[in-house]
């Protein structure tokens, strides 16, 4: 598998309204690279950082950056649709800023640093 031409941080922001736990953060790039990182707890308005997200920018990229959290709160597992993706640009590669998600009641908000954000409900898992 070949190595992305571009990285960038991921920092997940907690906007749940209370202690998230057993969060784990995924990015797919098509079916080429995938990056995950796990936190033990992250707790309400705080903002959780460690993970970078690979991906390719140029000449026949225009590959989906798929995004996925999954984790545990108000005694519940939560997650959100899969396949959900916002894409990243040569743009966000060269600002060297952190993709932002945004847990909150029902929502995970992407922000990449430069190009469109992307909003997808979160429901409860089993």
């Amino acid at each position: 598998m070949a190595v992305p031409n571009s990285w960038l941080p991921v920092e997940v922001v907690n906007n749940w309204g209370g202690t998230i736990t057993s969060l784990t953060a995924n990015h797919r790039y098509d079916t080429d690279h995938y990056d995950h990182h796990s936190w033990e707890s992250v707790e309400n308005g705080k903002t959780a950082s460690g993970m970078q997200a690979g991906f390719w920018t140029g000449f026949l990229r225009t590959g989906k950056d798929y995004w996925n959290v999954v984790f545990r709160a108000d005694g519940q597992n939560w997650t959100c649709k899969e396949n959900f993706y916002c894409f990243l640009t040569s743009d966000d590669a060269s600002s060297g800023r952190a993709v932002r998600l945004t847990i909150s009641k029902n929502n995970l908000h992407v922000a990449p640093p430069e190009s469109s954000s992307c909003d997808v409900s979160l429901h409860q898992v089993g």
